[in-house]
């Protein structure tokens, strides 16, 4: 594997989880070796609870499975009898044979749950939008042990500059993520390999040539206040013909600081981004990174997987109307 990820060693841009593993060996099977995710898992049978007025103490619930982790003995997951389990290191040679041609490289390693899900995220190309000012590309990698979580490719864009996160800016959603369920029919082989490389692929280069239409086109302020109005609209007017003070301020509060960003934010200053769609595309990415709420600590997967993804991609369907 040839691309060498250095652009944040020893370092994650997506919110400090998982364990970078960048000098950990040259394939991904390597990679996991030593860390959290170098796990295996078993399924077990399910037994009720015994109750006194039973005359049996226990009742096997035939149709479900507890994933149960082998080392740590802890439960992951509750499953049909069904479930294939497909385990971290056959993952991880999924990953290997993605990655047929060498062009990519196990950045970080990540186990949530206490292995309830794992993944990868695998740099695998950059792109510069404008001078001095590159995107590069990773191969987001999850897998689940809890049951409910399918094994899922995604492809991401992190801005170098500033470490913004944002899934692939694609006409269609469906070009976000590839999905293969835990079932007992499970296909997970090199030919499978191959059609997620090509999804990717795809996905990597129309989100390119979207985000360098981007950088073409000029956001005068009265296009910007549009776009704000949009992205955080005024709240309704309610029955009694006033709305929200509440509300309103908050809209007010997040206009003003997707405008900040949109002027000063990370990277904003580099010739050929600032005034323009891509400026505010980063805007919208950084905003969704770093100032949006969000549960907890959830941050990163809601960039990945939940309410942080669908707020840049409803930024990123206004401005695709733009280019067209």
């Amino acid at each position: 594997m040839s691309i060498e990820v250095n652009q944040y060693e020893g370092a994650t841009p997506w919110g400090n989880r998982g364990q970078y593993v960048g000098d950990a060996g040259d394939t991904a099977v390597e990679a996991l070796r030593g860390t959290r995710a170098d796990f295996t898992a078993s399924k077990h049978k399910v037994f009720t609870q015994p109750c006194p007025n039973w005359t049996t103490p226990e009742m096997e619930m035939d149709n479900y499975r507890a994933v149960v982790r082998d080392d740590t003995k802890e439960i992951l997951g509750l499953t049909g009898k069904n479930f294939s389990l497909y385990q971290p290191l056959a993952f991880a040679q999924f990953a290997d044979d993605i990655a047929m041609n060498g062009d990519m490289k196990v950045h970080t390693i990540g186990v949530d749950g206490g292995g309830a899900k794992i993944w990868m995220l695998c740099k695998i190309g950059s792109v510069e939008i404008v001078p001095n000012d590159k995107v590069d590309h990773y191969l987001f990698l999850l897998n689940g042990y809890d049951g409910k979580t399918a094994l899922q490719a995604m492809f991401t864009s992190i801005r170098v500059t500033c470490s913004n996160v944002a899934r692939v800016a694609v006409k269609q959603a469906k070009g976000e993520v590839v999905r293969i369920r835990h079932t007992k029919n499970m296909v997970v082989n090199a030919a499978e390999a191959r059609r997620v490389l090509r999804v990717g692929q795809d996905a990597f280069a129309e989100s390119d040539e979207f985000m360098k239409k981007l950088a073409d086109i000029p956001m005068t302020t009265s296009d910007w206040i549009d776009f704000c109005l949009t992205i955080f609209p005024s709240p309704p007017v309610g029955e009694d013909g006033e709305f929200s003070k509440r509300a309103m301020t908050r809209a007010d509060n997040n206009r003003s600081t997707l405008t900040s960003l949109y002027h000063d934010g990370r990277g904003a200053r580099i010739p050929g981004v600032q005034g323009t769609a891509w400026g505010a595309y980063n805007a919208i990415t950084e905003y969704a990174g770093y100032h949006r709420q969000t549960r907890g600590d959830q941050r990163f997967e809601s960039l990945m997987m939940g309410s942080g993804a669908d707020f840049v991609r409803s930024g990123t369907n206004v401005l695709r109307s733009l280019t067209n």
